[in-house]
């Protein structure tokens, strides 16, 4: 008789776990709101930097410093409420060991232009800032790419855009000229 109440209560609590389970809908999901906004936007930049990482690696024609590897990071700064984009790119050992070059401010840029906006922003041969990815250009991508699909306001936006940051270091390996600078994810680094 006693294995008989255990054998019952065990069906008993897991029939009920189970429709506990079979409950869930896409409703309850978006009602309790289970992943913030702000979660689902970190997500989304991490993605897709991490899915553009291949296209800094070596060029058959180089237009811009050739890197072997590139780490990037997305976290929310709770204390100083910003979202902050890092971004590391090593140079590639083996071409500069027989290259001397020295990076420039202008790379610190072209490397986060690239991954999060699909341009330079420069001009190849002058390295000069050009008209073809404004300020109001990268504003208008990010909304784009990263705050679209998403219920928010044009104030929660502008919010958002307004304190996300970015953190740019390319590492010289072979001679340890590196550089960093950071600034806002709309503006030129510095």
């Amino acid at each position: 008789m006693e294995i008989c109440k255990k054998i019952f209560l065990a069906i008993f609590f897991l029939f009920i776990f189970q429709n506990g389970v079979a409950g869930v809908s896409f409703k309850d999901l978006k009602d309790n709101r289970k992943i913030s906004y702000l979660d689902f936007v970190l997500l989304k930049i991490e993605q897709r930097l991490i899915q553009r990482h291949r296209l800094m690696g070596p060029q058959q024609i180089v237009s811009r410093v050739q890197y072997q590897n590139i780490i990037t990071q997305v976290e929310f700064l709770e204390k100083d409420s910003k979202i902050m984009v890092s971004i590391i790119g090593v140079m590639d050992k083996r071409r500069y060991k027989k290259k001397k070059y020295k990076p420039k401010l202008t790379d610190c840029n072209i490397l986060r232009n690239v991954l999060l906006y699909d341009k330079y922003g420069y001009n190849v041969f002058l390295g000069k800032r050009n008209k073809h990815l404004t300020e109001e250009d990268m504003r208008n991508l990010f909304e784009d790419r990263f705050l679209n699909n998403l219920s928010l306001s044009k104030e929660e936006k502008n919010f958002i855009i307004n304190n996300t940051k970015v953190k740019s270091q390319i590492i010289d390996p072979v001679r340890g000229n590196d550089i960093f600078c950071s600034g806002a994810i709309t503006k030129d680094l510095e």
